[in-house]
C-alpha cells in the first residue's frame, strides 16, 4: 500500500481532495485519524479510478452522478463526491 494522501494521483490519474478546503473538512482532528481518512479515501479513488463505486455498482450507471455518498465504518463516517470527468473523490465532511 502506498500513503498517497490528497491531492496525490493513482496510476490512472485519479485523486482525492478535500472540498472546500482540507482545514474545513479535517479541522484540528488527530494525526491518527487523518491518516485513517486518507486510507479510506485512497480506497475510495481506487474504486473510482476503475469506475466502481462501494455501494451503487458502476459509476457509469449512476441516474445521479453528482449524489453526496457516505462511508462508514465502526469508527467513522466520511461523505463525499466522485467527479468522474475530473478524476476526483471530493471529501465534504467526516464525523468520529
Amino acid at each position: 500500500m502506498t500513503d498517497r494522501g490528497e491531492a496525490v494521483e493513482n496510476e490512472q490519474g485519479w485523486a482525492w481532495e478535500c472540498d472546500p478546503s482540507r482545514l474545513w473538512v479535517l479541522g484540528d482532528m488527530s494525526p491518527e485519524h487523518q491518516t485513517l481518512v486518507s486510507t479510506i479515501m485512497d480506497g475510495l479513488v481506487d474504486l473510482a479510478s476503475m469506475g466502481i463505486d462501494p455501494k451503487s455498482g458502476s459509476l457509469y450507471e449512476d441516474p445521479e452522478p453528482m449524489r453526496l455518498w457516505t462511508y462508514e465504518d465502526e469508527r467513522l463516517m466520511v461523505w463525499y463526491q466522485t467527479i468522474s470527468h475530473r478524476s476526483r473523490v471530493y471529501l465534504k465532511r467526516v464525523n468520529l
